[in-house]
């Protein structure tokens, strides 16, 4: 026979729902409490019946308000709503889940002068905000300080470096073989990857490990090297892209972002006339340019998500083994290629 709450709370001596919380980590339970509950759960054998959570979580969810509390979102830079980028997209995806679900969106500014460490925690607190997006940092590689005890997070865009909490991102190896795949079917061979550095961080490496995995496969004869190291720390600039244009002469040139357009434009570079080009991170997907739609929105309601599911459950803090959810992209003809 199953096992049920009322059974560990008389073997505990604790109420009926005070056994209810403790078994979901509610925060205002006492940590001795849940553990004394736990143990008593673990010695009955008891389990969780998944159709009665499910139907408890939809009653829960028609009884709540239309905005029943407030998530951060957390931002390096002040952001511009209007413009069009992948940053904006981030925010305009999250902003949308976030209604979806009866939150809303505080956008907070980490970096803005004078906001310690002591003070963003308190702003949090007085808000009361117990979950947290938090956008790309200035450093692919870095790490931002806040008390991570009292909320749920996770990361839009990229993986932190210090803390590891869970994380939504594109998937930025499957853009990179899927932009492979789609340019060796139609007979191109020397393809070049014009890479900037900091971007392939933000994908932790996956688009130059990927890349280097295609030319193992292939002649030497058809490899281009790429335009700069993966782990280079400076930016390559447009005479660096033009030197290695004419030297390496490919018949397609893989980037991300919008700057070696420009340089092309600016060097009277035409594609695909004189070369195919395809970028690996379009934010628009009826964009007359070649390459991957990234499905940013899609990647910042993926944070949201990941947020209030820890929310709900009660699980707050860092986690013990983080989650990473990728969002696989989708190939645009475009007339570049």
């Amino acid at each position: 026979m199953s096992v049920s709450q009322n059974q560990i709370a008389k073997l505990t001596g604790y109420s009926r729902s005070t056994v209810s919380r403790a078994l979901v980590n509610h925060p205002l339970i006492a940590a001795e409490t849940k553990r004394r509950v736990n143990q008593a759960a673990k010695k009955l054998g008891y389990q969780t019946n998944p159709l009665v959570s499910m139907l408890t979580a939809q009653i829960r969810k028609s009884r709540v308000s239309p905005t029943v509390s407030t998530l951060g979102y957390i931002t390096s830079f002040p952001l511009d709503t209007s413009e069009n980028n992948h940053w904006t997209e981030f925010y305009h995806g999250a902003w949308e889940q976030a209604g979806a679900l009866g939150y809303g969106l505080d956008v907070i500014w980490r970096r803005q002068p004078g906001l310690t460490t002591e003070k963003f925690n308190g702003m949090l607190e007085a808000r009361g905000i117990r979950g947290v997006i938090i956008t790309p940092l200035p450093d692919a590689m870095g790490h931002i300080t806040m008390n991570f005890s009292r909320v749920a997070a996770a990361t839009v865009g990229f993986p932190l470096a210090k803390p590891h909490i869970h994380h939504c991102s594109g998937w930025h190896l499957q853009f990179m073989s899927l932009a492979l795949r789609k340019i060796m079917r139609k007979g191109y061979h020397r393809i070049g990857y014009a890479i900037f550095p900091d971007a392939d961080r933000y994908g932790s490496f996956s688009y130059s490990s990927r890349f280097l995995l295609y030319q193992s496969t292939i002649p030497a004869k058809q490899r281009v090297p790429m335009l700069v190291h993966p782990q280079e720390k400076h930016p390559p600039t447009i005479e660096k892209f033009q030197s290695w244009y004419e030297k390496n002469r490919p018949e397609v040139i893989l980037s991300t972002g919008y700057v070696v357009e420009e340089w092309m434009a600016k060097l009277g570079i035409v594609a695909p006339k004189d070369v195919a080009f395809a970028n690996l991170s379009l934010i628009d997907k009826k964009s007359s340019v070649s390459g991957i739609f990234e499905r940013t929105r899609k990647v910042g309601a993926c944070a949201v998500d990941l947020v209030v599911q820890q929310i709900q459950q009660n699980i707050l803090g860092v986690p013990d083994i983080p989650k990473s959810i990728h969002i696989e992209g989708e190939w645009v003809d475009g007339k570049t290629i």
